[in-house]
């Protein structure tokens, strides 16, 4: 039998109505997209920045174990290479005596050469051994042996202007080495510039080339000549050989040496250097002669004198160009 319902919302009319439950309804997050081109992975980059660290870290303990390791070695090498500061000082200061003794021991040479002895055979020998003691082999330098008879020699003073390393081999090395003397010769004062290329050797003093005889004033005789350049158009290094070529420079240098050593007014013309003063050439002789880059390079050397059988001998080298039917020399022992 079915139960009879009651419903209690029609007891009374100002009875509550039941209340409604509400439908609970699900938030749905809004993914935003990137704007970028490449998409950035965060993990892949984490896992790379690890990789990176760990991998360095492992090269650094490598390295720490290998250069402990071989500590001994490196140490060992670097004490055999190391500096001694004493002996660096001791190295520079011989350095700096042998450049001194060779300045000193060229004033003194000059000095005794540019004095005759006293007119006995014991002075002679005297002087001939000390200016000998201080030539090297194979040179040979007019005047050793002592002033022709009737001429007199007397220095004044020899001064010193000037020193330059000109040339090493191995520890030795050779100065070019600028002095100033003043000498009477037969009462007739002369004024030389002289450079002497010598070493010191052994704790001796060594002359390993002739004098060269110079006049460092420049000249200030303005250069009129106009250089052709077309003619300066020369193969690079070419070795001038015998011909016509030859022949005219050698004739030219002849000219100039004699202009030069009586430092006569034309030399200007031929020349932008100052020459000797009233002085004789004896004689020359070319040694090398070759062109490079237009420039036409001389060496060798030559005699001349002040006063007839007073013979001195001076090495030379000259620069040059071809001046349309000529020459003109722009350096001469630089």
């Amino acid at each position: 039998m079915n139960e009879p319902k009651i419903h209690l919302e029609n007891i009374h009319p100002s009875a509550p109505k039941p209340s409604k439950r509400k439908k609970k309804t699900k938030k749905t997050k809004q993914v935003e997209t990137s704007s970028r081109k490449i998409p950035f992975k965060k993990r892949s980059y984490q896992n790379g920045l690890t990789i990176f660290f760990y991998g360095f870290f492992v090269v650094v303990i490598f390295m720490v174990i290998m250069i402990l390791g071989r500590l001994d070695t490196i140490v060992s090498v670097a004490n055999e290479k190391a500096i001694d500061p004493s002996k660096l000082v001791a190295e520079m200061k011989a350095g700096e005596a042998a450049s001194d003794m060779v300045v000193y021991e060229g004033e003194q040479w000059l000095a005794t050469y540019f004095t005759s002895p006293a007119n006995n055979e014991l002075a002679m020998t005297q002087r001939k051994e000390q200016l000998e003691g201080h030539i090297a082999e194979g040179i040979r330098i007019d005047g050793v042996e002592g002033p022709t008879d009737g001429v007199q020699q007397q220095i004044k003073s020899v001064s010193y202007i000037h020193q330059e390393v000109a040339g090493k081999q191995g520890k030795e090395v050779m100065y070019r080495t600028l002095y100033d003397v003043v000498m009477l010769e037969n009462q007739k004062q002369k004024t030389l510039q002289i450079a002497l290329y010598g070493l010191y050797k052994d704790g001796q003093f060594l002359l390993v080339q002739l004098p060269e005889y110079l006049n460092t004033a420049k000249s200030t005789t303005p250069d009129r000549n106009v250089q052709n350049p077309e003619a300066y158009f020369v193969k690079d290094g070419n070795e001038i050989e015998e011909g016509k070529e030859k022949g005219n420079i050698e004739l030219f240098i002849q000219k100039y040496l004699e202009l030069y050593c009586k430092n006569d007014a034309n030399l200007y013309l031929v020349s932008a250097v100052r020459g000797l003063d009233q002085a004789t050439l004896e004689g020359a002789t070319i040694n090398q002669l070759v062109k490079k880059n237009g420039v036409i390079y001389v060496q060798g050397t030559y005699s001349f004198s002040y006063t007839k059988g007073a013979t001195h001998s001076s090495y030379f080298s000259l620069e040059m160009r071809q001046n349309k039917d000529s020459y003109f020399v722009e350096k001469m022992n630089e």
